[in-house]
């Protein structure tokens, strides 16, 4: 009983101030207070200037809003009513309580109950029966639902793939970590061999020097007492007064100043040096040049093939450089040979390993450099990208760097390249591009690779004289 009266406390604080009764369809005028629809709409019939009945506060153009979140408390506290008071209140709950009649219809613009009594009131809205709306609502909220859950299902889709994203990457970088220590441990090994090396060749010189002139020493001191001796000796003799004494011996006496003399005569200082152009000249440069025997991959010294180069291409003699001619030559039609493109393929190509080359590309305005599967087709127009079997990066016009694939990537560089660097890994299927002046990474491409693939080049048009300037590979002469 406590718990109905304090319901029926709760339902006297949403009372309309006019009728007394319980808010029926409320609105909110802009000063915050409630009434029923109906109740509001007649007290302004009679006002020239809409007020609140009961703060007297004017009301712009007797605006109102439409309070559902109130409808829908009030609705809430009448179901409550219904279920302590019992079925009789619960029979009671569904008549309307301004025309006491069966609620029987539902209008979608106010999303509320009413009876048939009430619709002038509601005059331009939508109504159904209650079946109606129930249906409608129902199946409305069955599409949402069956929307929701498909929805959720993706997102948890999405979170798994972010999350094998994640440890991909965590797994990527540790491989790549463990490769970074790899590498730069067989450096510091070599390195470490040529020092120690080094070293060890030093302490043993200074060794050898060392005992020739601590045996050199040994005899210089040898001789150094026996001149002290010689020196005593002298003075002895010559405070000798005894004349047949002193002569007696004499003889003996300037023979063995004879032997110390010769000992005077042969003693020399050792003065070796060490070695020192060995130990204090280029050393760098030196190991740098005995380095090239370790580094995987070193700089591949690559010649073009003349059997794939376009007519129009004119290679150097040695097959290091190319660049565009003004006519075209009288070839051979070979299958291998680009018609149309002025491309042309290296004469070596991978199938395995780890490869690197370098281009110099100063003062050309254009050029297209990267690699090639060998089944690419070679005739006609063709657009050099990973799609058509070729992985590229082009210099076009106003100094664009352009990846080419779909769609195209432009990579801006404050100082223009010198030389372009070549990376290819035929097992980890990585491409990638740097500047060599500095070797800042430009681009990288990953694909799989089953079959050779070929250095790519291109010198591109001439564009009159701008471009006039060959592509030349890069050798380096140690």
């Amino acid at each position: 009983m406590a718990s109905s009266k304090h319901t029926q406390d709760i339902m006297e604080e949403f009372t309309c101030p006019v009728c007394l009764e319980v808010l029926n369809v409320p609105v909110m005028l802009e000063c915050g207070h409630n009434f029923c629809k109906s109740c509001i709409d007649s007290v302004w019939e009679s006002k020239k200037q809409p007020s609140c009945p009961e703060c007297r506060q004017e009301c712009t153009a007797g605006k109102y809003a439409m309070n559902r979140l109130l409808a829908n408390v009030i609705k809430s506290v009448q179901i409550q009513c219904q279920k302590e008071e019992g079925p009789n209140t619960c029979e009671k709950a569904q008549l309307c309580m301004e025309h006491n009649i069966r609620l029987d219809l539902f209008c979608q613009d106010d999303y509320i109950l009413l009876c048939s009594l009430c619709v002038p009131e509601h005059h331009g809205h939508t109504f159904l029966t209650l079946q109606k709306a129930l249906d409608m609502y129902k199946d409305k909220l069955t599409t949402s639902l069956s929307y929701q859950q498909s929805s959720l299902k993706h997102f948890k889709e999405i979170m798994c793939q972010q999350e094998m994203k994640m440890s991909e990457i965590t797994a990527n970088a540790r491989s790549l970590q463990l490769h970074i220590t790899s590498e730069f441990a067989m450096l510091y090994q070599f390195l470490q061999q040529k020092e120690e090396s080094l070293v060890q060749q030093l302490k043993k010189e200074k060794t050898e020097i060392l005992r020739e002139m601590e045996e050199n020493l040994r005899k210089i001191k040898e001789n150094i007492n026996a001149f002290q001796e010689s020196i005593s000796n002298i003075q002895l003799q010559l405070q000798q007064q005894d004349a047949p004494t002193f002569l007696k011996e004499i003889k003996s006496f300037v023979e063995s100043l004879k032997n110390v003399q010769k000992e005077d005569d042969c003693q020399r200082v050792v003065a070796y040096n060490l070695s020192l152009g060995l130990y204090k000249g280029p050393l760098a440069y030196g190991v740098w040049k005995e380095m090239k025997s370790i580094l995987s991959p070193g700089l591949s010294n690559l010649v073009l093939d003349t059997n794939t180069a376009h007519p129009n291409l004119i290679l150097s003699d040695d097959l290091t450089s190319i660049k565009r001619g003004n006519k075209r030559q009288e070839l051979p039609d070979y299958p291998k040979r680009f018609d149309i493109c002025p491309f042309v393929l290296g004469l070596e190509g991978f199938i395995s390993g780890r490869h690197y080359w370098e281009v110099e590309v100063k003062n050309k305005t254009g050029w297209c450099v990267g690699v090639a599967k060998e089944s690419i087709n070679r005739k006609g127009y063709i657009i050099p990208s990973p799609e058509n079997g070729y992985w590229t990066l082009y210099l076009g016009n106003q100094n664009k760097y352009v990846v080419c694939k779909t769609p195209r990537k432009y990579i801006k560089l404050w100082e223009k390249a010198q030389r372009i660097g070549m990376y290819l890994d035929c097992e980890g299927g990585q491409v990638s591009f740097y500047k060599a002046d500095n070797m800042s990474h430009l681009y990288t491409f990953t694909d799989t690779f089953t079959e050779r693939i070929y250095p790519f080049f291109s010198p591109c048009n001439n564009d009159g004289d701008k471009n006039a300037e060959p592509l030349k590979l890069f050798h380096l002469k140690l």
